[in-house]
C-alpha cells in the first residue's frame, strides 16, 4: 500500500519533464479545495504515474497513469487526484515566485525512494 509513511529514502536527482500550459487564471480561495496525499515509493523502478504540466506557479495534472498515484487513487476514493487538480507543495517546497513549478518538479524527481506528501488544490 502507498500509505502514510515517515521513512527517509535516499534522494537524488532524475530528469523529469513537464509542458507548458496557458498562465492560471485566478480562482477565488474559498473555492479551492485543499488536499494532500501520502505515498511511499519503494524504489526508482516506481513510476509515479502522473502526467503535469507547468501551470503559473503550480503543477497541473493533465492525467494520472499507472503508478504508486493510481495505486493511491485506488485506496483513498475520497481524495483522488484528478486531470486538472494543481500540485502546490512537494515535500515541504511550496509554490512561490518565480519558477516554482519548476521546482516543484524538481523535488518530486528528487525522490527515487521514500516518502512523497504532495498538496493539491481543486480549482
Amino acid at each position: 500500500m502507498w500509505c502514510c509513511g515517515n521513512d527517509t529514502g535516499t534522494k537524488s536527482t532524475e530528469h523529469v519533464e513537464a509542458t507548458t500550459d496557458a498562465q492560471l487564471s485566478p480562482v477565488p480561495k474559498d473555492e479551492r479545495q485543499h488536499f494532500t496525499i501520502y505515498l511511499q515509493r519503494n524504489s526508482p523502478e516506481e513510476k509515479m504515474g502522473l502526467d503535469v504540466a507547468h501551470k503559473g506557479r503550480f503543477l497541473k495534472v493533465k492525467a494520472v497513469k499507472q503508478g504508486i498515484v493510481m495505486a493511491w487513487n485506488t485506496a483513498h476514493p475520497e481524495s483522488q487526484v484528478q486531470a486538472n487538480d494543481l500540485i502546490v507543495d512537494v515535500n515541504g517546497v511550496a509554490s512561490g515566485g518565480e519558477m516554482s513549478s519548476q521546482r516543484l518538479l524538481e523535488a518530486m524527481a528528487l525522490v527515487k525512494a521514500g516518502p512523497l506528501e504532495l498538496t493539491f488544490i481543486r480549482p
